[in-house]
């Protein structure tokens, strides 16, 4: 069963920045490596809609955005045992760094103010300087959406609590190629690490916080 998510979100108070997980081409395009390795990509497709309103609504009201792609090298020396959970993963050119697989969806508006991290694990903090820049932007609760809900945002996640990092979900903006692993991973989140919340909700706390002319430019 989906997590009863209607709950009001409040972030007055806090100091929000948002990691958009994975929003890559590899993930959300019919030619992308994951859909021609045969894996279903419905679910994963639907998020490009409430992502790009999240980070509209963020970049409305100056929230640090951190976009994560999941790049390996082209001979796969960095990846681990990703081929023995994924086989077929390396001759698929999957995830390559400078290939369109692994770029960011155009969709997702990235501007010179938002960072771009690039990670070879599941985690966006696992040897990355993510921990780093979110110190140093004095962070203390993070908006986690993208792909997919129960590996790479959740191992994510996992490891921002593990931080002391609050954390907020919005279940229509994460998605994975399982519906049921998606809802059991939020059962899972819900219940130990953060709130699940919805996209529409996160805006209206987003609008909530912001300056009078920031709301105003966020509603136009």
């Amino acid at each position: 069963m989906p997590v009863d998510v209607d709950v009001p979100v409040a972030l007055k108070g806090r100091k929000p920045a948002m990691i958009v997980v994975d929003m890559q081409n590899a993930f959300l395009h019919d030619q992308g490596s994951v859909a021609t390795m045969g894996l279903d990509i419905t679910y994963m497709k639907e998020t490009v809609t409430p992502v790009t309103r999240l980070v509209q609504a963020c970049h409305d009201t100056g929230i640090p955005i951190i976009f994560t792609r999941y790049v390996l090298r082209p001979d796969y020396t960095d990846a681990g045992l990703r081929e023995e959970r994924r086989p077929g993963a390396c001759a698929s050119g999957s995830l390559v760094a400078g290939t369109w697989d692994a770029d960011l969806d155009s969709r997702m508006d990235v501007r010179d103010t938002d960072y771009i991290l690039d990670k070879n694990r599941y985690s966006s903090f696992y040897n990355t300087n993510l921990e780093v820049i979110l110190r140093g932007l004095q962070t203390d609760t993070l908006i986690v959406c993208g792909v997919t809900t129960e590996i790479c945002v959740d191992s994510t996640i996992r490891d921002a609590y593990f931080r002391d990092f609050r954390i907020l979900v919005p279940e229509d903006a994460v998605a994975a190629t399982d519906i049921e692993r998606h809802h059991g991973t939020l059962r899972t989140i819900e219940y130990g690490f953060g709130t699940v919340t919805t996209t529409a909700a996160l805006i209206d706390a987003l609008l909530a916080t912001a300056s009078p002319k920031e709301a105003g430019a966020a509603t136009t």
